[in-house]
């Protein structure tokens, strides 16, 4: 199988490394600084495999079906994410190679990408997936996420997590996980929800529930206060409430759940960790990232 990797960071060189492992022969660009040759295993070579560092996006692409991108795809809209690429590439470069493909990445804009309703020449047909749509993959990418929280927890204090009061906004998947993993290592768990049948669930777990009104009034016992929300949620009242040595950890994408601006002000510790998989656990995220896509091409 031909399979194209353009742009993405380190799960996107692993992911190289994997299909290149199953025999497949995988055609790049936007990875030229990557350290190939001293960071990558012979298994390729070992099932007949080819992994070919191309000079330019047509080149890389014109002899693949499927086509994939970088997590997210792109940052601003105008260009891929491609922080190995030797110069940038724009978005408009790579529609004009995308047509009658498959192609697979995260966060893909849809003012970007038209769909085969709505083929143009400017917005060409092919098969659109985001992987960030996938429930698998969110769920499979929280894991770590809530693994990287907890290796800041034990990095940025001087005190265990056992025993420590931990609030955890936000009652998906990642606060599911979160609310789990601290309760395991001994914490206090106290989660936020605005659904009533969150709150129910966070209660049936044993875990302490709290609407978001609720939180100023246990704001000072926190030790460690982790969000997962993408909109602000934690703003100056509760800030003044937390006490001074608490430690914020922000796991939600951009805007986030934190009021940033007044946290410098009052000098309070933030440590931002969106996107963690795919920062320190690459290996473990380009295999799942891997599964998810192979299962769509399964059944497609």
């Amino acid at each position: 199988m031909n399979i194209s990797i353009i742009g993405g960071d380190l799960r996107s060189v692993r992911l190289v490394e994997n299909y290149a492992a199953e025999g497949n022969t995988i055609y790049t660009f936007g990875l030229e600084n990557y350290n190939w040759k001293e960071n990558t295993t012979s298994s390729s070579e070992e099932k007949n495999s080819e992994i070919v560092l191309c000079e330019n996006l047509s080149e890389a692409m014109e002899k693949s079906n499927i086509v994939i991108g970088g997590i997210p795809f792109s940052r601003d809209g105008i260009k891929l994410n491609a922080p190995f690429a030797r110069k940038e590439i724009l978005i408009e470069n790579f529609k004009k190679n995308l047509n009658g493909k498959k192609f697979f990445a995260g966060r893909i804009l849809e003012e970007n990408f038209g769909t085969e309703e709505n083929a143009s020449e400017d917005k060409p047909k092919i098969q659109m997936y985001d992987l960030l749509k996938d429930d698998e993959l969110t769920i499979l990418n929280a894991i770590p996420t809530v693994e990287g929280a907890i290796k800041i927890a034990i990095d940025e204090r001087e005190e265990t997590i056992h025993e420590s009061n931990v609030l955890v906004c936000g009652y998906g998947r990642i606060g599911k996980i979160a609310c789990d993993r601290f309760s395991k290592l001994g914490a206090n768990v106290y989660c936020t929800a605005r659904k009533e049948t969150d709150l129910a669930w966070i209660r049936e777990k044993r875990f302490i529930p709290l609407t978001y009104p609720e939180v100023i009034n246990f704001a000072s016992r926190f030790d460690i206060v982790i969000n997962t929300v993408p909109t602000l949620i934690i703003k100056k009242e509760e800030l003044d409430a937390f006490n001074k040595d608490v430690l914020l950890i922000e796991l939600a994408s951009l805007p986030g759940g934190f009021d940033k601006e007044y946290i410098k002000q009052k000098g309070l510790k933030l440590i931002t960790a969106p996107g963690f998989p795919g920062k320190e656990m690459p290996k473990t995220a380009a295999k799942y990232i891997k599964k998810v896509i192979d299962k769509i091409l399964d059944t497609a």
